[in-house]
């Protein structure tokens, strides 16, 4: 990626981490959907030089992350209605499963292949937030654990795919620890400042993910 691409990229996750976690609904709305714009145009621009399966591959990716982008804004800031809430954070969680799938396909097809090595300490560490879950909100354990196997999936085939690494490896572990956060900043975080800080965490490390994800998958 070109230095202009990665300073437009790093504006846009900036502007976006601080609207989502700092900022207001209306300003959360605009920016949070820049830096998967950008990722997007980054992949249609190299799309004649990849095999067409990989690049459907990775429109669906961003396609799926897109949707569940919104649903989850629209979680964050549902505050009326915890059934309401739910029902974002479940259809957000399969839109996600659905990105994790695709990219998981990507992945094998550059050369991944998962282990029972490298999945079981993913699987070991989200177990942390399924745990939090169960005592919070039981009923979206099903949904969200389902999510949390197709997770812990993509990042181990992330660690395995030849190249380029460290980035994909950087990149999958990024995206589990950014989704590890929000079921604890959501349950276990009580201070508004302490809350902040934790969105801008989940945000931060999702937007680095998918750039090197998306990145080492498009470019390589």
């Amino acid at each position: 990626m070109n230095r202009a691409f990665r300073i437009a990229y790093a504006a846009a996750a900036a502007a976006a981490t601080v609207s989502g976690s700092a900022g207001g609904r209306r300003s959360a709305e605009i920016t949070k959907p820049l830096p998967i714009i950008l990722l997007a145009a980054r992949v249609a621009a190299g799309a004649r030089r990849r095999p067409v399966a990989d690049t459907v591959a990775l429109a669906a990716v961003l396609g799926f992350s897109a949707a569940g982008d919104r649903l989850m804004l629209q979680e964050e800031f549902e505050r009326d209605d915890p059934a309401t809430k739910d029902r974002y954070l479940r259809r957000g969680a399969t839109s996600f499963a659905g990105a994790q799938l695709s990219y998981a396909a990507a992945m094998w097809r550059a050369g991944g292949r998962p282990s029972v090595r490298t999945i079981a300490p993913r699987v070991g560490i989200l177990a942390q937030s399924a745990t939090v879950l169960a005592r919070h909100r039981p009923a979206l354990l099903p949904v969200l654990s389902t999510y949390g196997n197709t997770l812990a999936t993509m990042s181990a085939l992330a660690s395995d795919v030849p190249s380029p690494q460290p980035r994909m490896r950087a990149g999958g572990w990024f995206f589990l620890l950014s989704d590890l956060a929000i079921i604890n900043r959501r349950h276990l975080v009580a201070n508004p400042r302490l809350r902040m800080a934790g969105e801008a965490w989940v945000l931060a490390s999702y937007f680095t993910a998918q750039y090197l994800l998306i990145g080492g998958l498009a470019d390589r």
